[in-house]
């Protein structure tokens, strides 16, 4: 029989023991994680938890457990769910969620692992949707009209329902829900069109209203400025054309002062100005004034006939 020489055989033992020890250690050490916390059993009944990072210890197994669960923000889709508003319309809606594990112990007690959490959360997402939009048009999804959206106060009541439900039953604490995607059925689409050009045609006309209020506005504005203007022109016009009157008269009383013959022919002078204006045909009689002016420098000539007292003149 051939002997092991005694290094190898220490060698062995010390493999061996160092495989024991990794055993006991890891049957009643753990590890918590940045982000995780774990819930330790004792023959299944939860004993306590553990929100610590770092390396921890436990009765070894089967007497205590530890689970260990990532209690970090997870972001979920839900699948696409036909719908329907209060105003009878079908639409098909995806929503997501942002959720953590909120009570660990109720988590391990109801569902245990994360993939099953994401199915039930979208069972109640599903059915909080279908309960929420039954209240609201679909007006308040798809609107021209910024006033009519309530897509905010949709995603906040489905999350006041689920968040309610989902802490109490599973203990997961539900941080927001938003709709990802809105989609409609082909026999939707066309009235969903229809609604977005009767919304965009008000919403013009609204615009168009109040433009033309502005412009009345405005031209009523301009209409009570010019009138202002005008009375204010007028209001110095008269004020102009009575100094110039006054003035005139002033010089004319002057000049009648000064001569009153030459002032009677200036004045004769003007009113034959202001009488025979352009293409003007007048039949008078030159023996009266102003009109004798006109023969008053005509010396008949000897032997002559007498003038005819009528002429016409153009």
């Amino acid at each position: 029989m051939r002997r092991i020489p005694l290094e190898v055989a220490h060698v062995r033992w010390a493999v061996a023991a160092m495989v024991v020890l990794t055993v006991a250690a890891s049957s009643v050490l753990f590890t918590v994680r940045e982000g995780s916390v774990a819930v330790v059993t004792r023959l299944g009944a939860p004993q306590r938890t553990t929100t610590v990072a770092g390396l921890h210890a436990k009765l070894p197994w089967p007497l205590e457990r530890a689970y260990v669960l990532d209690v970090r923000a997870r972001v979920f889709t839900s699948r696409f769910v036909e719908t329907l508003t209060r105003d009878k319309k079908n639409i098909v809606l995806q929503a997501f969620v942002v959720w953590s594990v909120g009570d660990p112990l109720i988590f391990l007690q109801s569902i245990g692992e994360l993939r099953p959490a994401e199915e039930r959360l979208d069972a109640l997402v599903t059915n909080a949707k279908n309960a929420v939009l039954g209240r609201y048009d679909l007006a308040a999804l798809v609107s021209t009209d910024p006033a009519r959206l309530k897509v905010d106060e949709v995603e906040g009541a489905i999350l006041h329902d689920v968040e309610a439900t989902s802490r109490e039953r599973f203990g997961i604490r539900v941080q927001q829900v938003g709709l990802n995607r809105l989609g409609f059925p082909p026999e939707n689409t066309r009235f969903v069109l229809e609604q977005m050009r009767v919304e965009r045609a008000q919403y013009a006309a609204r615009h168009r209203a109040e433009g033309e209020r502005e412009a009345a506005d405005i031209r009523s504005q301009t209409d009570l400025e010019v009138a202002r203007i005008r009375a204010e022109a007028k209001q110095k016009a008269a004020e102009i054309r009575g100094r110039a009157d006054a003035e005139a008269a002033r010089i004319y009383a002057d000049a009648h002062r000064r001569d009153p013959d030459f002032y009677k022919f200036v004045r004769s002078l003007d009113s034959l100005k202001t009488l025979l204006g352009r293409r003007s045909t007048v039949i008078l009689r030159t023996d009266a004034s102003p009109f004798d002016l006109l023969d008053s420098a005509r010396t008949p000539a000897a032997g002559a006939a007498t003038p005819s007292p009528a002429r016409e003149r153009r």
